[in-house]
């Protein structure tokens, strides 16, 4: 049972991460880009006859598991999808999102507020033929199938459910919790999927010596795939995805120059439930 939901896990819902679920999620398009505006051949030229481009990317993040709006703690892992603007002489040229198999800019949550907030930018200058190169790079940037993806935003997936459960141990054992029905008030929350509540007591908990809740991710992930035969590094989660986008982008930065993603980079190794730009 558990090896038939760990190999569905690629195109389901599996935990943590802020991954698809909320009727927001790119579909069959594993997260590949999106373009979402572009103004073709509309800018013009400086007085030296040089135009001047602008990229800004964005890091753009919820609370996984939270069917509400926002990034609430550096605690609770996150959702991250990245978004690239591109401007020549202030006007816009071409904007792109990866959704990184996720939350896509502006979906909102029942109460009408934008599930994702802006975390972190960066911007760097260049012409028009490298900003071009830049998204053509950055639209086909995610980690391939060598490793295959979890998303982590529904607990109504079995995976997933299993997968808390299998993780309160592991927190029962190290986490200290100062709040009305101590730590297993926490687990109780947890297993119910009051995310919010959890989210809100963290910072009233402490770990044992050396442990964290990435340790007790990993711990709990790496029991359940144990029967198929496989490790933590044969998974990415979407913050592998944002992170591989984030080292094209910061690539740029240093030296304008375009390098194709790795795909199969050891970032794409190994889920990285917790991820803070």
């Amino acid at each position: 049972m558990i090896l038939r939901l760990v190999l569905a896990s690629c195109v389901a819902s599996v935990f943590v991460l802020g991954c698809s679920s909320n009727g927001t999620g790119t579909g069959g398009n594993g997260g590949a880009a999106t373009t979402t505006s572009s103004t073709g051949d509309t800018s013009s030229t400086t007085s030296t006859g040089m135009e001047t481009c602008t990229a800004t990317f964005h890091w753009l993040q919820k609370d996984a598991y939270k069917d509400t709006a926002g990034r609430s703690s550096d605690l609770w892992p996150p959702h991250t999808t990245t978004q690239l603007d591109v401007t020549c002489n202030g006007m816009p040229l071409q904007t792109a999102f990866m959704a990184n198999h996720g939350t896509e800019p502006g979906a909102k949550d029942k109460n009408g507020d934008v599930f994702l907030v802006e975390v972190k930018t960066d911007q760097v200058m260049g012409t028009r033929p490298e900003m071009l190169g830049l998204l053509a790079a950055y639209q086909a940037c995610q980690c391939d199938p060598t490793t295959k993806f979890l998303s982590m935003d529904s607990l109504s997936d079995a995976l997933a459910k299993q997968l808390i459960t299998d993780v309160q141990t592991y927190l029962s054992t190290n986490l200290t919790c100062a709040i009305s029905g101590g730590t297993q008030q926490l687990l109780t929350d947890l297993q119910a999927g009051n995310i919010p509540q959890v989210i809100a007591d963290l910072p009233m908990c402490t770990w044992s010596g050396g442990t964290s809740f990435n340790d007790g991710l990993n711990a709990a992930f790496q029991a359940l795939v144990m029967q198929t035969q496989e490790t933590l590094q044969n998974y990415h989660v979407c913050n592998n995805d944002a992170t591989l986008q984030a080292q094209l982008f910061a690539g740029f930065v240093a030296n304008h120059q375009v390098k194709s993603c790795d795909g199969n980079a050891t970032v794409c190794h190994g889920p990285l439930w917790f991820y803070k730009p």
